[in-house]
């Protein structure tokens, strides 16, 4: 049978109990919190729930194996990457539940995009493959729409490759679409181009003269000779040859 002290000391601990959601352990590490970071965070909603203020750098120090100055570089970070929120005489997670939240929204969307490549592709894609996708979602944050139309694109142009969507993108991007009608403008403008462009290569190509030979490539034509030209050389030439058949036949 329990004492009656150990029974009031479990009941303290039953009452003074800090809450911080689940989803916090399960996806602190995919936002790039380390462990050392995420235990800050617990000591601080733990220390506002208990003891309803914000915890002193010396409060957190002896709870854990970590400096002030640590501490205080750990809690900077948070607050300037966006994970907690200075809310009066307390600190708010909320930014970091948030992206918590985002972060299941983003697998969601990765899945779509997955199934969404592989019927098109008709296989499996590669571990890069996967990798590529959650790039374009996470780091270029590129919507959903855009690059199932930029997969869309690749399929038209008869091109199977990671390479040839990402391109699109970059493109997509350099021209900063945000939405599904600038996209449909864009496109119809790139039409326009190319439509313009190949017209005039056909008008080019039906007016097309051949160009003359240059000058210096030219077939070089001998000068027709000219009588009575080299008549004086080959009667000198006539006279040099007698003399000396003459003093052949004297020797």
């Amino acid at each position: 049978m329990k004492s009656r002290p150990l029974d009031q000391a479990l009941a303290a601990l039953e009452w003074n109990h800090a809450t911080i959601p689940y989803l916090f352990f399960t996806k602190y590490h995919s936002l790039g919190l380390s462990d050392q970071e995420a235990m800050v965070v617990f000591h601080i909603v733990a220390y506002q729930q208990v003891e309803h203020s914000f915890p002193s750098l010396d409060e957190l120090s002896e709870r854990m194996s970590l400096t002030r100055q640590d501490i205080a570089m750990v809690i900077q970070r948070l607050l300037g990457d966006g994970f907690m929120l200075h809310e009066g005489q307390r600190v708010s997670i909320r930014p970091l539940l948030e992206k918590m939240v985002g972060i299941i929204d983003q697998e969601k969307i990765a899945m779509n995009v997955f199934t969404r490549f592989e019927e098109e592709f008709g296989r499996l894609l590669s571990p890069l493959e996967y990798e590529q996708i959650v790039r374009w979602i996470e780091v270029d944050t590129y919507a959903e729409w855009m690059i199932i139309e930029a997969l869309r694109e690749s399929i038209l142009a008869g091109v199977y490759n990671f390479r040839y969507v990402d391109t699109v993108l970059r493109d997509w991007g350099r021209a900063n679409i945000k939405t599904q009608h600038e996209l449909t403008d864009y496109l119809k403008r790139h039409k326009q181009r190319n439509d313009s462009k190949d017209k005039t290569n056909r008008k080019q190509d039906e007016t097309f003269v051949k160009p003359t030979v240059a000058k210096d490539k030219e077939e070089r034509v001998v000068p027709a000779a000219q009588p009575g030209k080299y008549e004086r050389f080959y009667q000198l030439y006539q006279q040099a040859k007698s003399s000396g058949n003459s003093r052949d036949s004297s020797t």
